[in-house]
Formats: structure tokens, C-alpha cells, sequence
């Protein structure tokens, strides 16, 4: 196989369509500089796709087309001779300009393909652009020039180690496909594993669940039984009730009827005392007082009317000042305008006088205009003639490209269709040879990944409720801790106000006095217990606010203190008189019986006597039914607050809070507050950060998923279009072949119809060009400088003039701003002179107002000291009547009190002797509804025992379990079940996972192979052109050479260096080498490549250009040796490299740069 023609046509420096015979050999390829003799070897790279257009000294495919010619397009085909079946073979490249760009077409015998076949057929025959057919200028400096990595890479694409990285490169895809689902197996294994662990407890919980709830079944069958005594029990504690409440009704009405016969006596003797007190004046006293609060409020309107009528003043004076300033302002912007408006008269004056200047001398100059356009007209007719000509052309030329363009997309589009039609012949094949193989690997793939987001889903639905839940507890434990800092706010308020206790005037008058021998209310004096602070504060009353004192005369001087400041009454506890407390007291031994309120308060010994004082042999009992048995024994007091005097009297209900309380003898339940409010803002710290850690495993959950499922759509898709495609294989194989089949043709034939276009196009363009050099040449006839010169100064002239009119109106415009704004401050003076005017006025009757109120003041404190004297008069004949009245009155209120308090008792008594009817009546029916119940399931009443268990304990026992099933929480009974499927998919993810490992195993061990073989392959490769090359470098230097690996252990990872030596030079590295040496030395690595990988033909352009003659001589020795086996082809001038060559095609450029073929000379040895 050899290059037996070229033809080329528009391509570079060949305008013109050269035929290029070639024959085997050795033939070389000279002219003169610049000739175009390279763009041989570039239209041979050019058409067989083995260089870029920079690799071809081209910037873009625009540059490949002869500019030369007006063609838009170029062409080029070599024809190889004695190809198989000693047929000839062409390939052929058109590049053609469109409207879109540049396109492209290969063609191989005359029929249009694509460039991968150029490259497959090519590739047979060792001929690609890797393997050095084609040594351009500067290939031989390349490979001295590069780096010595870059050097060994020229032989890894000999080698086809890009293979072996494709193959590695794939083999890491898949590893990396592979460690993605290790990865997300070993999330949902370990999700699983989670969750079996939370199933185990929910199955712990659900069998404790189970357990409670057959007991309380079992409870819940006894209860009618328990049921029937309880009700019985409870109808006979009812008709007890009844007799008793009744009896003590009586009692109560008794003492009544006591109380109402000594009220009676108090409230006659009240009414004579108040009638004294009326003769005496009391009501002309009232009246005077309300009197006098009238005058008073008078006055205190007067003073207030009058200072406000001075702040008044005060503003007016103030807004007079600001007015005045304005006024000043606003005349002083008024002589600014003023003196604006005189100036821009002035400029207006100016610019009038302009304007009519300018008006004269466009007036002349249209005057001088009129004499020499006459002598143009002639010239200007023709020219306009020609360019009427160029338009048309002009539209031809758009109708040519109209009629192109559709024909440019069609070729385009059918060009592609072509080549995706070959992409997709070679894919069905490939499905039709592997279908079933890849059906089953790829239907697994496709349930494990299934599976593998059936799991994610349930991953993020459960990290999605989790997540919910904490944000839940966040908000609760927020809500929590807020109310946590109320509570312990307000438990420190509550410490600070019983610490800071107000008493009344009195105690605090008495207190503040600092006296000697006064304590302290009783209630400083004492703390107890939380739970017992309730009761202390009804069980010791009123009494708490009683003042312990040392002994009477200190009492006596404390009372004495209150009636001179006139600041109430106190009760005094004088430690020396009052009873003593005695030794011991005896508690009674009853249910419920806590102990006697003394004990439980903690006070000093002194005080003993003053707290028995004040609360006595009261007792503490935990609630009424326990103190019921010991009513009219003991005073005693519930820990609710309910009080029962040892009368039988019971007070209870709502409690008014008196602000009087014992203190606590610790701060335990604050203290407690604060140790939970810590531990709940630790808590807060733990659920923030599960939060976040939640919200980072969301998200990375979603990620995991969303890869998982759009691998899984991408595999079913895969799947489905694989089970498709292959059903319908056959039929778009034949599809396909019928495609390619027929398309072909139409791809020439629009072709051909692009071709006849272009020529109409390339006369269209012809024809422009000479109409537009006929209009330059008329327009040269044309003298109109003069008019030109006249028109530029019109336009001048026009132009300022319009400047000028423009500059007037603005004048004016800013003239008439300033008389608005002279016209608008003038409207504000006028405004701040009557705002001046109103002021004055207005401050004139508020001076008068003053004095009006002066003089209605004076007069109001006059009537005031008359009527304090009068008031002063009567207040002392009636003080000792008041006191009387009002000791009597406070005896008449206390009897009221008790009387109420013993109506109370009497109602409450009868309410309860209703109640208990009530009960008696309800229980009835209930228990012959049990009694019924128990018979309709066969029980003999008569024969049945009682039960010692009441229904409310049996209830409470089933409420307990009730509750402590309500404690376990929402119980999974499905957790049983679902353990096993859970268990069962942890097994297959481990087998999946193992299943995986193994995989990924078998990828690096394959990619190990791979690195293996790609060395082994490379370093064969290495050796043969290492042989190679010490043998060529021997036959052209004499010498000796040598490839050297920089890292024979790992020669991929190194580079690749030359040690040579010339003669009988001492070895040398490349580096070192002389311009020639070097350029030497690389030909010879070339050489040894192509004896590596022998090809049909070479191409070298002025390989020998920096050698010596001598060397040039042997190199050309060389190329004449091999080319008895392959052919060559040598872009040379240098004389030794011409005149060993077979023959010599001469290169020249007579026209314009359009390089032409002179002839071919034969040599004596060619036959």
C-alpha cells in the first residue's frame, strides 16, 4: 500500500486543482522558500483527519481555504494503490463555509463517511496520529525540546497504554459505584441494626404491656362482687350520717337564738350613742370637710391653669423669636433673586445679539452655495446608476444564499443522522452478543436498589418523626424552662414580700420606732415546713401580727406611741404575763393525726410561751375525714387550711390571702426549681445538638437517597431500553443498514447541487467587485470639496444658532424660577408677620388670665382656714363619743360575725344532712342494680362472703395499672412481628454487603492486573525500540545511543531520557547535545519507532534542515534503505537529500502566492 495520487483543490497556497501523481519509493519534495511545498504533506494530514488546524499552521478552518479564489470551499484526496485485492482505495475531506460555520465531510471512495472510519481502516495499516508517518517542522526539536515525561508518553500511545488507563479509569468507576453502595448498604445496616434494637425494647414493653393488661382483666371480673359491699357499706355510712348531722343542727340553733337576744341589747345601746353624737354636730362636721375637699380642688385647678397659661406665654415669646429669624432669612433670599434676575437679563441681552449675528452669516453663506451644485449632477446621476447596479447583485447574491441554506442544513443534519445511524449499528450488535448476561446482572441491580430506597425512605421517615419529636421537646422544654424562670421570679418575689411584710401603720409604726424591749410580729419570730405553712397561717389567724415584747410597761409604752401618732391599734404578747406553755402535751393517737401546731413551728425557747399563746393545743390533721372522730376535743386545723374549733365550728372554702405567712426553714423547693431549671437547660444543649446531628443525617440520608434513586431510574430505564431494544434488534438493524444505505447517496448529490451554487456565487462576487470599482472611479470625478466645505460650515452655522435659541429659552426658563420664588418667600413673610400679630394678642389675654387666677386663689385659701377652724371646734367636742361609738361598734360587728359564722355552720349542716340524703336516695337503686347483676350471674346473695377490698381500692388498683400501662407509651404489639422481617433484611444486607467487598476485591485485583500488564506492555514496547534505536543510531552517528528510564522500577511514574555518544565522543545526555547532535539523535529515535511499527508510507517536511551535510547524507542513506519497503515522501532543499531520492517533485509560485507542481524529475535508478 502507497500513496499513488493527490488532488487538491482550493487548499492553502493550491487556488488551482492539482493531480499529484506519487510513486513507491523515495520521492522528495523541493522549491523555493515559501513555494508551498509543506502544504504537500499538510494536505495529506489534512484529508486523512491526522492533525488539528493548529498542528497544520492554521488558526481555524477558515484558513485551510485558498484566499486566492472567492470559492468557498476546498477539497482533498489521496489515493492509495495496491491496497487488498490489488484495488485502489481514496479518502477525501471537503470543508466547506456556510452561513453556520464550517462543515466538514469525509469521504472514503467518493462515498461520504465519517472520520472514526477514516481512523479504523487507517489503523490497520499502522497509520494514526501517534505513530510518526508524519514529521512536520519542528516534530524533530519537539522530541529533544519536551520534558523527558512528556518523551516517555511517545511511547506509552505506541504501547496503547491509554488502553490500559481506559480500562483502569473504567475499573474505577465501577469500584467507585460499588464503595458508593458499600457505603449506603453499611448506612442502612447500621439504621437496621438501630432499629432492631429499638424493636427488642418495644417487644420488652409490649409483653409488660400484655402482662398488665390480664391483670387488670382479672381485677376488672371481681368488681361487681367488690362493688355490692361498697355500695352496701356506703348506704349504712350514709343513714349514721343523717342521725348525727341532724342532732348537731339542733345544737347550733340553740346557740343561735343566745346570740340573737345579746345583739339585740348592743344594737339598742349603739343607736343612743349615735343619736347623742347627731345633737352634737357630727353631720355639720361632715359637711364642712366635704367643703373644704371642694375648695381645695379648686385651688389645685387655678395653679394649674396658671402654670400652663405661663408655658404658653413662654412657647409664644419662643415661636415670635423663630418668626422674626425666618422673616430676616426669607428678605435676604429675596435680594439673592433679585440680583440673579439683573444678571441673567444681561445674559439674555447677550445671547439675543449672538443669535442675530449668526442669522447674517448663514444668510451669506446659503447665498454663495447656489453656483456649484449645477457642475455635479451629471457625475452624481451615473454613480447613483452604478450603485443601483451593485444593489442588485447585492440581492442575488442573498437569493443564492437563501437557495444554499436549506441544502447546507439538510447535508449538516443528514450528515449527523449518518453518523448516530453507525453509533447505533455498533451498539445493537454489541446488545445482541451480551443480552442475556447483562438482562440478569442488570434485573439484579435494579431489586437491590429498590430495596436499598425502600430503606432510605424508611431511614428519612423515621429520622423525619425523630427530628419532629425533638423539635417538640425543644419547644416543650423552652415553654418549660420559661415558665421554670416565672416560677423560681416569682417564688423569690414571694421569699422577698414575707421578708418584707407590711403589717399595717400600726405594727410598722411600732417597729420602726426601734423601742427597747420590743421583738418582733410573732410570725418573724418562727419558720416551718412548706407543707405545713398553710396550716400554720389559718391555725395561728390574726394572731401572727400580735407584737412579743418583754414585759407590760413596754407594751404600755408601744400603745401610748399609737395613740399620740394616731396610727391604729395593736395586740401586745408581754413575755412576763402571759400563760405558760405547758410540758408536755399528749397527742392523740387517731389516723391522720400529724401533731400539734407548737411543735411544728422552729423558734427560739424564749418564745415558747408566746407561740402557745397564740395557737395553743391545736392540732394538725392531714384532712377533714380524719379530724370528723375528734370534733369538740381539740382545736384543729387541715393542712388544706380548713379550721375546726373545739366549739365543733368548722370554717373552710376559699381562702383570702392575708400577705402574713411563717417563713420556710429552707429554700429546698426553690433550690429544687433551680437544680431542674439546670437540668432542663442541659437537656435543651443535648436536644440542640441531637437536632443538628439529626438535621446533618437528614440530609445526608436525602443525598444517599436521591443517588439511590437516580441510579435506580437510570438502571430500570437502562433495563427497559435493553429489553426493548433488543425485542426490536433485528428491525432497526435493518433500519439502521437501509438507512445508512440510502442516505450515502444523497449526501454526494447535495454535494454536487453546493458546488453548481458556489460557482454562480464566486461570478455574482466577480461582478460586485468590478461594478464597485467603476463607482470609485466615477466618485473620483466628482469635485465637490467646495460644496462640501459650504455644507459643513451651514450645518456649523445652524447648529449654534439652535444652541443659542436653546440657551435663551433656558434663561428665561431660570428667569421666571427666580420671580416665583421672590413671589413665594414674600407669601411666607406675609404668613410670619400675622403669626407675630396672633401671638401678641394671645399672650396679652393669657396675662390677664393669670391674674384672675391669682386673686381666685387668694380668695379660695381665705374660706379654707375659716372652715379648718370650724372642723378643729367640733372635732373636739365629739372625740370621746366617736371612741365610744366605735368600741361598741366593733362588739356589735364581732357578735354579727359570730352569728353569721353560726348561721353558716347551720346551713352547711343542713346542706350536708341534704347531702347525705341525696347519697342515701342515689346508693338505693345502685344497690339492688348490683344486687341484680350478681344474681344474673348465678351468685347467691345470701351465701356470699363479704370482700375486705372496697370498690374504691380495687379501682385505684386498676387505675394504677392503668396508669403504669399509660406510662409505657404508645406500645408497638406489632414490634413481635416486625423484629423477624427486620432481622431477615439485616441478614441480606450483610450478604449484600459481603457480596459487594468481594466485588470491589475483584476490581482491584483486576485493576492490579491491569497496572501489571500495562508495565509488562510498556516495557516491551520500551525494549524493542530501545533495540531499535541503538542500532539506527549506530548506522547514522557512528556511535552508540541509548533510551534511559529515569525510574526503571516504575517507568510510568519517571521519564524518558538519551544517552548518546557521536564517534569517539564520551557518552553525552540529551541536554548536552549541539542544535545538530540533537536533531540527529531524535531522527533516529523516529527511525527506530517506524521499524517498531512499520507503515505504508512517510511524510517528512525539512526533517534535515539543522544538519550538517554529512549527516544529511546519512539520513537520506538511511530513508533510501528503508524506502525499498515503504514508501517516502521528503519535504527537503537540501542537495544529498534530493539526489538520493527515486524522483523529485518541483514546487513553485509564479501568480499571486498560487503555488503549482513544475514536474516530476526521475533519477537513473527509478524504473
Amino acid at each position: 500500500m502507497y500513496i499513488k495520487e493527490l488532488e487538491i483543490d482550493n487548499f492553502k497556497s493550491f487556488a488551482n486543482k492539482s493531480e499529484i501523481p506519487l510513486l513507491k519509493g523515495f520521492t522528495t519534495v523541493s522549491g523555493p522558500n515559501g513555494s508551498g511545498k509543506s502544504n504537500i504533506i499538510d494536505s495529506v494530514l489534512f484529508a486523512l483527519g491526522l492533525a488539528n488546524a493548529s498542528e497544520l499552521r492554521a488558526e481555524n478552518l477558515s484558513h485551510f481555504i485558498s484566499t486566492y479564489t472567492k470559492r468557498n470551499e476546498a477539497f482533498v484526496k489521496v489515493t492509495f494503490g495496491e491496497v487488498e485485492n490489488g484495488e485502489d482505495l481514496s479518502i477525501g475531506r471537503k470543508i466547506r463555509k456556510t452561513n453556520q460555520g464550517y462543515a466538514s465531510t469525509y469521504y472514503i471512495n467518493d462515498s461520504v463517511t465519517t472520520l472514526t472510519n477514516v481512523h479504523a481502516i487507517l489503523e490497520k495499516y499502522n497509520v494514526t496520529p501517534n505513530s510518526y508517518n508524519v514529521m512536520m517542522q519542528g516534530d524533530v526539536m519537539g522530541i529533544t525540546n519536551c520534558t523527558t515525561k512528556n518523551r516517555r508518553k511517545i511511547i506509552d500511545e505506541i504501547a496503547g497504554i491509554a488502553d490500559f488507563d481506559r480500562r483502569i479509569e473504567q475499573a474505577t468507576n465501577e469500584l467507585e459505584t460499588v464503595e458508593q453502595r458499600v457505603e449506603r448498604s453499611n448506612v442502612i445496616l447500621n439504621e437496621v441494626e438501630n432499629r432492631l434494637e429499638q424493636l427488642k425494647e418495644e417487644r420488652e414493653v409490649a409483653i409488660k404491656y400484655q402482662k398488665l393488661r390480664e391483670e387488670k382483666n382479672s381485677l376488672e371480673s371481681q368488681i361487681n362482687k367488690v362493688k355490692f359491699f361498697d355500695i352496701k357499706r356506703n348506704l349504712e355510712i350514709a343513714h349514721e350520717n343523717i342521725l348525727e348531722f341532724t342532732k348537731k343542727k339542733k345544737e347550733e340553733e340553740i346557740k343561735n337564738k343566745d346570740l340573737d337576744e345579746r345583739l339585740g341589747l348592743i344594737n339598742q345601746k349603739y343607736q343612743e350613742i349615735c343619736n347623742l353624737i347627731k345633737e352634737k354636730g357630727e353631720a355639720h362636721q361632715i359637711e364642712l370637710k366635704k367643703q373644704e375637699e371642694t375648695i381645695k380642688g379648686e385651688i389645685d385647678r387655678k395653679n394649674n391653669a396658671s402654670n400652663y397659661a405661663d408655658k404658653q406665654i413662654h412657647d409664644g415669646l419662643k415661636a415670635i423669636e423663630g418668626a422674626k429669624n425666618g422673616i430676616e432669612g426669607y428678605k435676604k433670599k429675596i435680594e439673592d433673586f433679585n440680583l440673579k434676575i439683573s444678571l441673567k437679563n444681561d445674559e439674555i441681552t447677550h445671547i439675543k445679539e449672538n443669535i442675530k449675528e449668526r442669522e447674517t452669516e448663514l444668510k451669506k453663506i446659503l447665498e454663495d452655495m447656489t453656483g456649484l451644485n449645477a457642475t455635479a449632477d451629471q457625475h452624481i446621476e451615473k454613480r447613483n446608476n452604478l450603485r443601483k447596479r451593485y444593489e442588485d447583485l447585492k440581492d442575488e447574491e442573498t437569493k443564492l444564499i437563501q437557495e444554499k441554506l436549506p441544502l447546507e442544513n439538510e447535508l449538516k443534519n443528514l450528515q449527523k443522522e449518518l453518523d448516530e445511524a453507525g453509533a447505533k449499528l455498533a451498539e445493537l450488535q454489541d446488545l445482541k452478543a451480551n443480552f442475556t448476561s447483562n438482562q440478569d446482572l442488570k434485573k439484579t441491580l435494579v431489586e437491590q436498589l429498590q430495596k436499598e430506597m425502600t430503606d432510605f425512605k424508611t431511614i428519612q421517615q423515621d429520622s423525619l418523626h425523630d427530628l419532629d419529636t425533638t423539635k417538640n421537646e425543644i419547644n416543650d422544654l423552652n415553654y418549660n424552662i420559661q415558665m421554670a424562670y416565672r416560677k423560681i421570679s416569682a417564688m423569690e418575689l414571694k421569699k422577698q414580700a414575707v421578708e418584707d411584710a407590711n403589717f399595717g401603720r400600726a405594727v410598722d409604726t411600732v417597729m420602726n420606732a426601734k423601742l427597747r424591749g420590743v421583738h418582733a410580729p410573732l410570725v418573724k419570730l418562727g419558720k416551718v415546713d412548706k407543707e405545713y405553712a398553710v396550716a400554720m397561717e389559718v391555725a395561728f389567724g390574726g394572731r401572727m401580727a400580735h407584737i412579743v415584747v418583754d414585759d407590760e410597761h413596754v407594751a404600755s409604752v408601744a400603745i401610748e406611741l399609737l395613740k399620740s401618732s394616731n396610727a391604729g391599734r395593736a395586740t401586745f404578747i408581754p413575755l412576763n404575763k402571759i400563760k405558760k406553755a405547758p410540758s408536755k402535751l399528749q397527742l392523740p393517737k387517731d389516723k391522720g393525726v400529724i401533731d400539734y401546731a407548737i411543735n411544728l413551728v422552729d423558734f427560739d425557747d424564749e418564745y415558747i410561751d408566746a407561740f402557745f399563746y397564740a395557737v395553743g393545743d391545736t392540732i394538725v390533721v392531714e384532712d377533714i375525714e380524719c379530724a370528723k372522730k375528734l370534733i369538740g376535743k381539740y382545736r384543729m386545723v387541715t393542712l388544706q387550711g380548713e379550721l375546726l374549733e373545739k366549739s365543733g365550728s368548722m370554717t373552710g372554702g376559699t381562702r383570702q390571702k392575708t400577705g402574713l405567712s411563717f417563713s420556710q426553714n429552707d429554700d429546698e423547693e426553690l433550690n429544687k426549681y433551680k437544680d431542674r431549671l439546670q437540668e432542663m437547660e442541659k437537656k435543651l444543649a443535648q436536644l440542640e445538638s441531637k437536632k443538628s446531628n439529626l438535621e446533618n443525617k437528614l440530609e445526608d440520608i436525602r443525598g444517599k437517597y436521591s443517588d439511590s434513586m437516580n441510579e435506580f431510574n437510570k438502571s430500570k430505564i437502562e433495563l427497559d431500553n435493553m429489553n426493548k431494544n433488543y425485542s426490536n434488534s433485528e428491525i432497526m438493524l435493518h433500519e439502521k443498514d437501509e438507512f445508512i444505505k440510502i442516505n450515502k447517496p444523497k449526501i454526494a448529490d447535495l454535494n454536487k447541487k453546493l458546488d453548481k451554487l458556489e460557482e454562480k456565487n464566486v461570478k455574482i462576487y466577480n461582478d460586485m467587485a468590478e461594478c464597485q470599482s467603476q463607482i470609485e472611479e466615477v466618485e473620483k470625478l466628482i469635485n465637490d470639496k467646495d460644496l462640501k466645505d459650504l455644507k459643513e460650515k451651514t450645518e456649523g452655522v445652524e447648529a449654534e444658532i439652535k444652541r443659542l435659541q436653546t440657551k435663551l429659552m433656558n434663561a428665561d426658563n431660570e428667569k421666571n424660577e427666580f420671580n416665583r420664588q421672590i413671589s413665594f418667600h414674600d407669601n411666607l413673610i406675609k404668613t410670619k408677620e400675622e403669626e407675630i400679630i396672633s401671638i401678641n394678642c394671645n399672650n396679652t389675654k393669657l396675662e390677664e388670665d393669670k391674674k384672675q387666677y391669682k386673686s381666685d386663689i387668694e380668695n379660695l385659701n381665705k374660706k379654707m382656714e375659716v372652715l379648718h377652724e370650724q372642723i378643729e371646734q367640733i372635732e373636739e367636742k365629739l372625740g370621746k363619743l366617736l371612741q365610744e361609738r366605735d368600741e361598741i361598734n366593733s362588739e356589735l360587728i364581732d357578735i354579727e360575725k359570730q352569728k353569721h359564722i353560726r348561721l353558716a355552720d347551720i346551713e352547711r349542716i343542713a346542706e350536708q344532712i341534704e347531702s347525705f340524703k341525696e347519697r342515701r336516695k342515689a346508693l338505693e337503686p345502685q344497690l339492688e342494680t348490683a344486687r341484680q347483676e350478681l344474681e344474673d350471674s348465678g351468685i347467691e346473695i345470701n351465701k356470699l362472703e363479704p370482700v375486705e377490698i372496697s370498690i374504691d381500692e380495687i379501682t385505684s388498683k386498676i387505675q394504677k395499672l392503668e396508669k403504669k400501662m399509660t406510662e409505657l407509651g404508645d406500645v408497638n404489639m406489632r414490634a413481635l412481628t416486625t423484629y423477624d422481617e427486620i432481622l431477615a433484611r439485616q441478614t441480606e444486607l450483610k450478604t449484600q454487603i459481603d457480596t459487594l467487598s468481594k466485588e470491589r476485591k475483584e476490581i482491584l485485583d483486576r485493576m492490579q492486573g491491569y497496572e501489571q500488564l500495562k508495565k509488562e506492555t510498556f516495557m516491551k514496547t520500551y525494549n524493542h525500540i530501545n533495540e531499535n534505536f541503538k542500532e539506527v543510531f549506530h548506522q547514522l552517528s557512528e556511535g552508540e545511543g541509548e533510551l534511559i528510564l529515569e525510574s526503571p522500577e516504575d517507568p510510568l511514574s519517571g521519564g524518558l531520557d538519551m544517552k548518546v555518544s557521536i564517534r569517539d565522543k564520551k557518552h553525552q545526555r540529551l541536554g548536552s547535545l549541539s542544535g545538530g547532535e540533537k536533531s540527529l539523535t531524535a531522527l533516529a529515535f523516529v527511525f527506530a519507532i517506524q521499524r517498531y511499527m512499520p507503515s505504508p508510507f512517510y511524510a517528512f517536511d525539512e526533517v534535515d534542515a539543522s544538519l550538517d551535510t554529512m549527516n544529511v547524507e546519512r539520513i537520506a542513506q538511511m530513508v533510501q534503505n528503508q524506502s525499498k519497503n515503504t514508501q517516502f515522501i521528503v519535504v527537503s532543499h537540501r542537495r544529498p537529500m534530493i539526489e538520493s531520492a527515486n524522483r523529485t517533485l518541483g514546487v513553485t509560485q509564479k501568480e499571486k502566492g498560487i503555488t503549482k507542481v513544475t514536474g516530476i524529475k526521475l533519477r537513473d535508478n527509478e524504473e
